[in-house]
C-alpha cells in the first residue's frame, strides 16, 4: 500500500489528504495488482496463529490468491504475468515467482488450477542474499555523494565484525535457531553505526535525528488517509474486525525473526535456468539495502549465465531525456541497474527514470 500511495500507483496522497495523480505510474503500460501482505498487516485479520512466518508461506498465499484472481478475470489469465517487489520483496518475490514456476510445472497434479503466465520479476534495493550482502555494509561509508557517515575506527570494527556477521548468517542457513543471533548481531555491528551518523539511513543524501528510522520518511498522512471513514467505507473494509491501518506491524514482523537472514538466491537462480527474466535494480544512495551488496550477490549468482553476465561492461543507462541515470550490466534474462540519485524507494525519488526502466523490462526490451 505503501507503493500504491506514494511511490509508483496512479494516485499519490499528499500532507493535506488529497490525492494526485501519478504521470509516471506503473500502470500505464501495464494491469497492476498492488498487493498488501503478508497475512495480518494493512486491513487483514485474523487469529494471530494463521499470520505468516516466512517467505514460503508468503509465497503459498500469493499463489493462492492469483489462481482466485485469475479465475475472476480470465480474460487475463494469458497476459504476462511479473512479480515485482522493494526491500524485504527480495524474500518475497524470488519465492513467491518460484512458488508460481513450480505449481505451474505440477499443474497437471491439480487439474483445476489456472497456469499463471510469469514472466518476470523486478526487485529493488532488496535483501536477497545476506551473508554476501552484509559483507558491502562498510562500503557505502565511502560513497559516490561524498557524506560522512563514520569515522575511521567505525570503519575499522565494522571490517573486524564482517567475517563474524558472515559466518553466523552461514549457520543459520542449516540451522534456524542461529537466524536470530545472525540478523542481531550483524544489524547491530553492521547497520547500528550508521545510524549515529545523523544521515537517513533510507537515503544518505538526507538529514534524519529520529530514534526510530521508519520516521525519517513522514508517512504519517497515508496512514491517516488510509483510516479516514470515507475511505474504509469506499474501500469496504469491516471495522469491527479490522485493525487500524499501519505503515508497519511489529506483530507481524516478529513472525520473520527467523527468515531475514535466509538467502532467497537459490530461488533467482532457478527463474533464470528456466528463462524468467530477471531485474535487479537498486538506489545508491540507499544504506539499508545498498547498490554495492546488491551487485555483489546477483554477480555471485551461480546460474547458467554467470561467466557472461559478469564479464559484460557496465555502461550508462540513459533514458529518453538523454539523461544519465545510473548503470547496468545485463545479458539475456538478467539485468542489474544501479539508479543514482535515489534512495531505498526508487519510484518515488526517481519517477522517470523508473517508470521507463520498468517498461522496458515489461516489454523485453534493451535498457
Amino acid at each position: 500500500m505503501m507503493a500504491l500511495l506514494a511511490e509508483n500507483g496512479p494516485c499519490h496522497v499528499q500532507s493535506d489528504l488529497s490525492t494526485k495523480t501519478n504521470p509516471y505510474s506503473w500502470n500505464g503500460h501495464a494491469n497492476v495488482i498492488w498487493l498488501d501482505q503478508p497475512t495480518g498487516v494493512g486491513y487483514s485479520y485474523g487469529p494471530t496463529v494463521d499470520y505468516d512466518s516466512g517467505e514460503l508461506n508468503v509465497a503459498e498465499n500469493i499463489y493462492w490468491f492469483l489462481q482466485e484472481f485469475l479465475k475472476k478475470h480470465p480474460d487475463l489469465a494469458d497476459r504476462e504475468f511479473f512479480v515485482t517487489g522493494e526491500s524485504y520483496g527480495g524474500h518475497y518475490v524470488p519465492a513467491a515467482a518460484s512458488h508460481i514456476l513450480k505449481a505451474n510445472m505440477l499443474r497437471h497434479l491439480s487439474p483445476n488450477a489456472v497456469h499463471v503466465n510469469l514472466a518476470g520479476i523486478a526487485v529493488g534495493n532488496g535483501l536477497t542474499d545476506p551473508a554476501v550482502q552484509y559483507q558491502h555494509s562498510v562500503d557505502m561509508a565511502f560513497n559516490s555523494y561524498n557524506v560522512s557517515l563514520l569515522d575511521d575506527q567505525a570503519i575499522e570494527d565494522m571490517r573486524k565484525a564482517q567475517p563474524v556477521c558472515h559466518e553466523l548468517i552461514m549457520q543459520c542457513q542449516q540451522d534456524r535457531p542461529r537466524c536470530v543471533d545472525a540478523m542481531e548481531f550483524c544489524f547491530g555491528a553492521l547497520e547500528g553505526p550508521y545510524y549515529q551518523s545523523g544521515r537517513n539511513p533510507y537515503d544518505i543524501r538526507e538529514p534524519c535525528t529520529e530514534e526510530n528510522v521508519m520516521k525519517c520518511f513522514h508517512f504519517e498522512h497515508i496512514d491517516e488517509y488510509l483510516n479516514t471513514p470515507t475511505v474504509l467505507t469506499k474501500l469496504g473494509v469491516d471495522v469491527h474486525k479490522s485493525k487500524s491501518w499501519r505503515e508497519c506491524d511489529a506483530t507481524v514482523g516478529a513472525g520473520f525473526a527467523f527468515d531475514e537472514m535466509l538467502s532467497s538466491a537459490e530461488d533467482v537462480k532457478l527463474l533464470l535456468d528456466a528463462g524468467v527474466r530477471v531485474l535487479i535494480y537498486a538506489g545508491d544512495a540507499d544504506l539499508m539495502c545498498n547498490w554495492v551488496g546488491n551487485q555483489a550477490w546477483v554477480m555471485a549468482l551461480d546460474w547458467s549465465g554467470k561467466t557472461e553476465f559478469n564479464n559484460a561492461p557496465s555502461r550508462p543507462f540513459v533514458t529518453s531525456e538523454a539523461t544519465d541515470s545510473g548503470r547496468v550490466r545485463s545479458f539475456e534474462n538478467l539485468a542489474f541497474i544501479r539508479v543514482f540519485n535515489s534512495g531505498h524507494m526508487v519510484p518515488m525519488d526517481q519517477p522517470v527514470v523508473s517508470f521507463e526502466m520498468i517498461n522496458k523490462f515489461f516489454q523485453n526490451k534493451d535498457f
